[in-house]
């Protein structure tokens, strides 16, 4: 019993370490090439494993590319949430969710590139994109930033507009800027980036009454 465990653990960490370098690599040929014009072999290539080995762990490039996308938003999830949860201020801790979002896509160019490569609106996914990439923690992400939009509304920081359509519109925001900086070699610093996408937000959404008095609570 003992040795059948070991035997179990020790293929499990292989397939493990296998797994990794597959979605480490497949991130780097997705983002060079985007997802049509990518191939199993390359990513085999990249990874240095051989074809059989990854589809003894993947059964394709659509389980794959799905598996860099799930393992990147749960990640981008969990630092929404962290960053916001002990902020008492509902903008200054949407805001926080928003920087957290920001500078995991900044940190990581190759997720980043992927993400843009679908071509289509980040706010408009829903509607306009196939299911391939799209993600239960995206999901909830989006979620959760459209209830942060009417906590902002509720406390009067924010105007009365559908939460919604406010949450998504954030989302096109960051869209814009993050590639823009991609689209300047990854020059620009990335906290100026993060303030740059917040300083937009407040301006699109802060009701003007309240501006003087949030610029004091939020980062």
């Amino acid at each position: 019993m003992a040795a059948k465990r070991a035997k179990r653990k020790a293929r499990e960490a292989k397939e493990g370490l296998y797994r990794r370098l597959v979605l480490e690599a497949a991130e780097r040929v997705f983002a060079r090439k985007g997802y049509d014009d990518a191939r199993i072999g390359e990513v085999a290539e990249e990874s240095g494993i051989s074809l059989q080995t990854l589809y003894s762990v993947f059964p394709g490039k659509a389980a794959i590319y799905h598996a860099i996308h799930e393992s990147g938003d749960e990640e981008l999830h969990r630092r929404a949430l962290e960053s916001s949860q002990e902020i008492a201020d509902p903008m200054a801790a949407m805001l926080a969710g928003l920087r957290a979002t920001t500078l995991y896509f900044l940190e990581h160019p190759d997720f980043l590139r992927m993400r843009l490569h679908g071509g289509f609106a980040w706010g408009a996914e829903e509607i306009t994109a196939s299911s391939l990439g799209r993600t239960e923690a995206r999901r909830a992400a989006l979620e959760m930033l459209r209830i942060a939009c009417q906590r902002c509304i509720d406390e009067g920081l924010f105007v009365d507009r559908d939460p919604g359509l406010m949450a998504r519109m954030m989302i096109a925001m960051q869209q814009v800027e993050l590639a823009h900086w991609l689209e300047g070699d990854l020059q620009r610093d990335p906290e100026e980036v993060s303030l740059d996408i917040e300083e937009q937000v407040k301006r699109a959404f802060r009701l003007p009454a309240r501006s003087a008095e949030n610029d004091a609570v939020a980062p």
